[in-house]
């Protein structure tokens, strides 16, 4: 095991691209995460001169909320580490290096497993991205801090990486089905952008509901904030463990059918 994880992390790290894609999410993210609010309250402020009532300002950095408003907008951003993970796997098909490695001793499933850790990998460090933005925003944003309130929704983080892990596995197997680049990132676009949208309107709620990507994305649903309720608007602030199980049923399941796709593939 430990060899393989020397040589996919030594593929990656030398690998210019993933560089340049990782450095660009992780400064895209920091960078959007840091400006939110202040876009929010200057078009709240904006708003006020015109308004009868007085519509407050608020803090979306602030322990405890910083957790559950950070993983909620930054989610809306993973799709730049599902490119990386569909670029990389198609990679192998398109430079045969996956015959290299079955033909020199590896198993298909220890490839498989080294795939899986770098999705895992990246996961991780979304969260990590995460996890240190939102400790040094809520300490800039939060006037009386203590461990309790620094705690208090912190459980939005792993199941941040989850969503992140799900979407990671979705795309993944969608590279492995495809296996050329160009043809996995159309898929992947049309279904995450076109094809789910379309039948999480046209299809019954109930059946609706069952769809996997509306299903990861549920588990962190929209933060309240003080603009919300000031409109009577009132979103989940709990995590919904229905959601985490099926995440966890469906990201198996695209994990199992890579690792099938992977073994029985001619290459």
């Amino acid at each position: 095991m430990k060899s393989i994880i020397r040589i996919e992390f030594r593929k990656l790290f030398k690998s210019p691209a993933f560089w340049l894609i990782i450095g660009l999410y992780t400064v895209s993210l920091i960078t959007i995460l840091a400006g939110t609010e202040a876009f929010i309250n200057k078009v709240v402020s904006n708003a006020q001169k015109n308004s009868p009532i007085p519509i407050p300002t608020f803090s979306l950095y602030a322990f405890p909320y910083v957790w559950h408003n950070l993983t909620y907008v930054a989610g809306l951003y993973k799709f730049l580490p599902a490119f990386t993970v569909i670029l990389f796997i198609t990679n192998e098909y398109s430079y045969r290096t996956i015959r290299h490695h079955i033909i020199t001793g590896m198993s298909r499933e220890s490839f498989f497993a080294s795939k899986l850790l770098s999705t895992a990998g990246l996961s991780i460090l979304s969260g990590v991205t995460v996890f240190l933005t939102g400790i040094v925003m809520g300490l800039i944003y939060t006037d009386d801090i203590h461990f309790e309130i620094f705690s208090q929704k912190l459980s939005f983080l792993p199941i941040y990486m989850l969503e992140i892990f799900a979407y990671l596995s979705f795309a993944f197997m969608i590279g492995v089905i495809a296996q050329k680049a160009g043809l996995a990132i159309i898929i992947f676009v049309i279904y995450v952008f076109i094809a789910e949208p379309i039948l999480s309107f046209r299809l019954h709620e109930d059946i609706a509901w069952f769809l996997p990507l509306k299903t990861f994305g549920r588990m962190i649903d929209v933060p309240n904030t003080a603009l919300m309720k000031l409109f009577g608007v009132n979103f989940r602030e709990t995590i919904q463990w229905i959601d985490v199980a099926m995440t966890l049923l469906y990201t198996l399941l695209f994990n199992y059918l890579s690792l099938l796709r992977i073994k029985k593939t001619d290459i």
